[in-house]
């Protein structure tokens, strides 16, 4: 299954002109995690042991959750420096990314409670003495692209690719756009970052401005916004499952969770993506059907506005047939 979806991300460049923003609701609305304190800053998920990662700034903490937000452990031992956000590359390993502007590239073995940070490849990508550094990290998997966002003063976004070795660097970053032009009278700051395989794009989420953007990396196009309630200070974002549902933390110790409600992929209405929704898209292609204008809407999973052999693939790796 999951190398179809590979294929699709090999294959195919998306140009998307709708959002996937416009079809969130907020399902949880912010919530108090009771066994973290304080500095909640980042978040990813491991979609094969189907576990999430908080990390702590600052002292560097990071808990195991489960995606229903239960603790199964405490990792201690990562004092990186000033830790932002976290997410998540392959295997088991992770990467963390501090406001001095290093990015540390590790393992986190499943039962492995204590960490040693010179066993990380460190590398850097910019020098910064402050508190408006760099402040969130995404990774395409298949490309093995970094997208990182300084926060402020200037907001800046940095794109570079994984070194192919794992010894100690300092690379320099490419910067496709002007951030401040960019999201101009849109963001105030940046504070995490996402990246979205259903459309090859970013969501950029804001602390100071409540709010998420959907953005095309390559000249920083803002394509879709969503604003945020409740969040006193957004600082991490993740996607929670195959539905694309968006999982938000922030500190001291807050996470809401935002629900895709469109449900993208089920053509035939029963409120289950499966076989049957995978023979609809496969007759359609075929042109031995016709389908209705809602039909087409839930058929689009890249949100390009044309149903193609690419919404099969995507079809497919969500099913989890």
């Amino acid at each position: 299954m999951k190398k179809y979806f590979l294929l699709f991300l090999i294959t195919h460049q998306l140009y998307s002109q709708n959002s996937p923003l416009e079809y969130y609701s907020q399902e949880i609305v912010p919530t108090e995690i009771a066994w973290i304190y304080d500095d909640l800053s980042g978040v990813t998920i491991n979609k094969n042991s189907n576990s999430l990662y908080m990390i702590e700034n600052d002292e560097g903490k990071i808990w195991q959750l489960d995606t229903s937000i239960n603790h199964i452990q405490t990792i201690l031992g990562g004092q990186f420096g000033d830790e932002e956000d976290i997410v998540y590359l392959n295997n088991d390993d992770y990467a963390i990314v501090t406001e001095e502007g290093d990015l540390y590239i590790g393992n986190l073995d499943v039962g492995d409670n204590d960490i040693e940070p010179n066993n990380f490849q460190k590398i850097t990508f910019s020098e910064h003495d402050g508190n408006n550094g760099a402040e969130g990290v995404a990774y395409d998997s298949l490309n093995q692209i970094f997208y990182i966002v300084k926060e402020k003063e200037p907001m800046e976004f940095y794109v570079f690719q994984r070194p192919n070795h794992e010894n100690d660097t300092t690379i320099l970053v490419e910067i496709p756009f002007d951030a401040e032009i960019a999201f101009s009278g849109i963001m105030n700051d940046l504070s995490s970052i996402v990246f979205d395989y259903r459309t090859n794009r970013v969501l950029i989420v804001s602390d100071e401005s409540q709010k998420i953007i959907d953005v095309e990396p390559s000249n920083g196009f803002v394509l879709g916004e969503m604003n945020l309630s409740g969040m006193v200070q957004p600082e991490g974002i993740c996607f929670l499952n195959y539905n694309y549902d968006l999982l938000i933390v922030g500190e001291p110790n807050y996470y809401t969770i935002y629900s895709n409600i469109n449900l993208l992929g089920d053509i035939n209405f029963d409120g289950q993506i499966n076989f049957y929704d995978i023979g609809i898209i496969i007759d359609y292609l075929f042109a031995n059907i016709v389908l209705s204008d809602l039909q087409i809407l839930n058929a689009d999973l890249d949100y390009n506005q044309t149903i193609n052999i690419f919404d099969f693939l995507l079809i497919i790796d969500i099913s989890n047939i």
